[in-house]
């Protein structure tokens, strides 16, 4: 499998956001750096997406929290967000039969979340289906903030959550609000929070921001509204660097978007999309130069530099390198959530317990950040009794799979690793000392089985199958049709 395809992909979709106020930075010259992350429309989901017509489906809460173990591992300051309609279903009506079972799986998102360190969630229309009582009761437990600075009491216009919040990362600090959508049907709200009214969202995020003034470096708007009020959003608010927006057209949320969807400007806006269901996260790698400037593509700046010392720049490209002077340059990269990101030995734990009816905020964390390291015998134990076997890998690309990522530079790309490598998020973190852990060995393929070594008979691996190898070998990470039949030769182990 060619890997340097999808890294150089990747990077070619990244976007990095640089944001720092100059009185904290000492100017340009002196930026900061963090890394938003964030997705919308997660719809109560836990496991993989639901597209049972896809070979590898995408997303698990168990994935995300590895793969943000290794995005942390690089060395990223992060601010994790959520966009709203997390909690439940994206649909109108929470029934009886399922009402318990429901509350309860949004009790696990909201630890889970608590665990992945989320800072922030909007709330979206969809986080009221169980009820305006039960979202309060779910805001007790999180350790993040639920926003919206529109959703009041009819009565006393009392806001029932806070509007916005202030969030410092990596010496940054990100203003945070949280609007709702204002066009719910009257039959659902009645239903649901009965005393509740939700106002001009535009209105709402003016007074915040008005109240922000003076003591933020970024604002970014959480907006759970349809495109075209967030476009009105982005024209008449202007000072809002980015909004996360939920892709809500003609009252349907897009749950899949378009590679060219998940970035673009709306005015001098940054907005941000993202696949529902948990499938796929956004990550922006932002470095601030100077505070409360809009945002530039790096990529885009460094294509029109390069016409320009080439010669062969229009006037229009000329006029937009240099409107593009003094704006915070960033890079954007779209994270697929594939087997390759392996699971989180903690929130493994965690689900299982909550399966068994254990309330998720009484699951003790494990001891170990690790647990499964010791669980991996590694080529160099399988050798000393699979000569035959050893000998051959070392003749297949698996065995080099590592040394393929350094002639690219790519070594410590956290997208890259886990599929030149063994055990990545669950025996090592630190891609600089991937040690006996580098390339794809036996039980990559084959799977884990610690006790094998001890009793082989008793204990023995299963037959690799297909759905082994795409873990890796799949095309949303490839871009390339895999065989499997044509492949498995290439690779395959010669028999005792």
């Amino acid at each position: 499998m060619s890997r340097r395809t999808v890294c150089t992909l990747c990077f070619s979709l990244a976007a990095t956001v640089a944001t720092c106020s100059v009185g904290q930075t000492g100017g340009p010259d002196n930026p900061k750096k963090f890394t938003l992350v964030y997705n919308v429309n997660n719809a109560g989901y836990i496991d993989v997406c639901g597209c049972k017509h896809k070979e590898v489906r995408q997303g698990s809460i168990t994935r995300r929290a590895s793969f943000l173990k290794q995005l942390k591992a690089t060395g990223r300051d992060l601010l994790i967000l959520d966009g709203g309609s997390s909690l439940f279903a994206l649909d109108d009506r929470l029934k009886d039969a399922e009402r318990t079972e429901a509350i309860r799986k949004a009790k696990l998102i909201v630890e889970a979340y608590n665990r992945m360190d989320y800072k922030a969630m909007a709330i979206g229309p969809f986080d009221l289906a169980g009820g305006l009582d039960t979202l309060q009761t779910l805001q007790a437990r999180a350790k993040f903030e639920f926003l919206s600075a529109n959703m009041v009491h009819k009565g006393t216009r009392q806001l029932y959550f806070k509007p916005h919040t202030v969030i410092e990362v990596a010496g940054v600090r990100v203003g945070v609000i949280g609007l709702t959508l204002n066009t719910m049907g009257s039959a659902f709200l009645a239903k649901v929070a009965p005393d509740l009214e939700v106002t001009d969202p535009i209105e709402a995020a003016r007074a915040s921001m008005n109240d922000l003034k003076g003591k933020t470096d970024l604002l970014i708007a959480l907006s759970h509204m349809k495109e075209e009020a967030t476009f009105e959003l982005a024209k008449k608010l202007s000072d809002l660097q980015i909004v996360v927006d939920p892709y809500i057209q003609y009252g349907n949320h897009h749950t899949w978007i378009k590679d060219d969807e998940w970035v673009s400007f709306k005015d001098h806006t940054l907005l941000l999309r993202s696949d529902g269901q948990g499938a796929r996260m956004g990550v922006v790698d932002i470095t601030l130069r100077e505070s409360q400037k809009p945002l530039v593509l790096e990529a885009r700046v460094s294509e029109l530099e390069d016409s320009v010392a080439a010669k062969s720049a229009t006037a229009e490209e000329k006029a937009e390198l240099e409107k593009s002077r003094g704006k915070n340059p960033f890079k954007f990269e779209r994270i697929s959530l594939e087997p390759h990101h392996r699971s989180d030995p903690d929130m493994d734990q965690l689900v299982e317990e909550w399966k068994k009816n254990i309330d998720p905020q009484k699951v003790a964390h494990l001891e170990s950040a690790l647990p499964r390291k010791n669980e991996y015998l590694t080529v160099e134990k399988c050798k000393t009794c699979h000569t035959k076997q050893y000998e051959n890998w070392k003749t297949t690309k698996h065995s080099h799979a590592m040394a393929s990522l350094a002639e690219t530079g790519d070594q410590h790309r956290y997208d890259c690793v886990g599929c030149h490598s063994l055990g990545y998020g669950e025996a090592f973190l630190d891609t600089s000392r991937v040690g006996s852990f580098a390339d794809v060995q036996c039980e990559s393929c084959h799977g884990t089985n610690v006790k094998h070594a001890d009793d082989p008979k008793q204990f023995q691996f299963s037959k690799v199958q297909r759905s082994d190898c795409i873990v890796c070998h799949n095309k949303e990470q490839t871009r390339n049709e895999f065989n499997y039949a044509t492949a498995k030769p290439k690779v395959q182990c010669p028999k005792s």
